[in-house]
């Protein structure tokens, strides 16, 4: 075999792995949830009123919930009358079924908040009251669920919970954040305890966890209240921590792991910090701090030696930090904060005030090549946006739009 050969061998290989990963899992922020996604082809630019918009469904009902998409489906959320629904649309936008799952959220800020983790042909999430559900995709059916706030104490926050559980081998990890257990693992076909963790008497923070492999072993870290921490995924021991407070104990960003070190973000003028694992992984240790870049509920993306989210309270700026000093690369103040993912180069960012941008890193910084504004949807512009097959997906509430973005 020529080396041609060998090359054009593995690149087959790869997209055959990363297509079956994909039809497998798929869940918020992309597959490994770092927001992330393998898209190419796409738009540089966009004209002055924004992509095309192929269409939009009106009707989910209240919810802060993105989209997962399986084959020709479309998975999301939402709130009516205080009854949470799962809905499926195909690729056109039309309703295939929706589905009632039990009661949901509907204090301060009403309306879903767990993107439906999709795993062979069945679909988790977690309500804002603290049920773990499991539901059957094909139809929306509800297979097995658990009150966490009845079995194990979990306390619901003062905007309920929030959290994309992870899905490992044979089970599915929640956070319930309880008297009885902070970290709980159930089987994936039948909802019975693999096992239930109880490693402090934190809550949990309205965070959805990651998974890293380090050292060839695979762990779980998350934010509790107090705390950034880094969990054995097989036996829901606390492996290591380290402080992060805020205020109202608020850590709704998912970590970011690269090469040994573990990013973490939050708002009200905290910021993030970047911690190193030991050799052994037993242990972390902070690198350094940064307090500009303190994003909300937007999350961040770290491509390369680059860092990009925008501010919340220090400096509302859009912000890229080098990755090895927490320094300030640059700023952009041409849109409102909010959430960031990416793609092809570009960085697609979710204004909450409802500008829709894609940005870009070249020799004048972190430039804005285009934006234009989201009219149509209810409530607040708090979903993270979407990125499949050349579209982008933006929830605005009781709205989802399907926007052309590929060439």
């Amino acid at each position: 075999m020529t080396t041609k050969q060998i090359f054009v061998a593995a690149i087959g290989l790869c997209m055959y792995i990363s297509t079956g990963l994909a039809q497998d899992l798929v869940q918020w922020r992309g597959v490994e949830r770092s927001g992330v996604y393998p898209e190419t082809g796409l738009l540089k630019e966009w004209p002055a009123e924004g992509p095309q918009l192929l269409w939009y469904y009106d009707g989910l009902g209240l919810g802060f919930t993105s989209v997962t998409i399986v084959n020709d489906r479309i998975y999301t959320t939402g709130v009516s009358e205080d009854k949470g629904y799962v809905f499926a649309l195909d690729k056109q936008g039309k309703l295939l079924w929706k589905e009632c799952y039990g009661n949901e959220w509907n204090q301060s800020y009403p309306g879903t908040r767990t993107t439906p983790v999709y795993f062979k042909g069945k679909l988790y999430l977690a309500t804002g009251l603290g049920e773990a559900i499991c539901l059957d995709a094909k139809n929306g059916k509800k297979l097995w669920s658990v009150d966490m706030k009845e079995k194990y104490g979990t306390r619901v926050l003062r905007w309920g919970i929030v959290e994309a559980p992870v899905v490992f081998n044979d089970r599915v990890i929640f956070t319930p954040g309880g008297d009885k257990a902070t970290f709980v693992a159930f089987n994936l076909n039948t909802g019975k305890v693999v096992w239930e963790s109880k490693t402090s008497d934190e809550t949990s923070a309205y965070c959805s966890p990651l998974l890293y492999t380090y050292k060839n072993k695979t762990y779980l870290t998350t934010s509790l209240s107090k705390n950034l921490v880094g969990i054995d995924v097989n036996t829901g021991k606390l492996v290591w921590q380290t402080p992060q407070v805020s205020q109202r104990s608020i850590h709704p960003n998912t970590p970011l792991y690269k090469e040994g070190r573990i990013y973490s973000l939050v708002g009200y003028g905290k910021g993030g910090i970047m911690v190193k694992l030991s050799d052994d992984g037993q242990s972390a240790s902070e690198l350094w701090t940064n307090t500009s870049l303190d994003n909300h509920i937007g999350g961040a993306v770290w491509i390369d030696n680059y860092i990009v989210s925008s501010g919340h309270q220090n400096d509302r700026s859009w912000q890229c930090l080098d990755a090895n000093t927490g320094n300030v690369l640059y700023k952009n103040n041409e849109l409102g904060q909010g959430a960031v993912v990416y793609a092809d180069g570009l960085f697609y960012c979710y204004a909450d005030n409802g500008e829709m941008g894609i940005m870009e890193i070249g020799a004048d910084g972190l430039k804005l090549k285009s934006k234009f504004r989201i009219t149509l949807g209810t409530d607040q512009h708090w979903a993270h946006p979407v990125i499949h097959e050349g579209v982008m997906y933006i929830r605005h509430g009781n709205t989802l739009m399907a926007y052309k973005v590929k060439k």
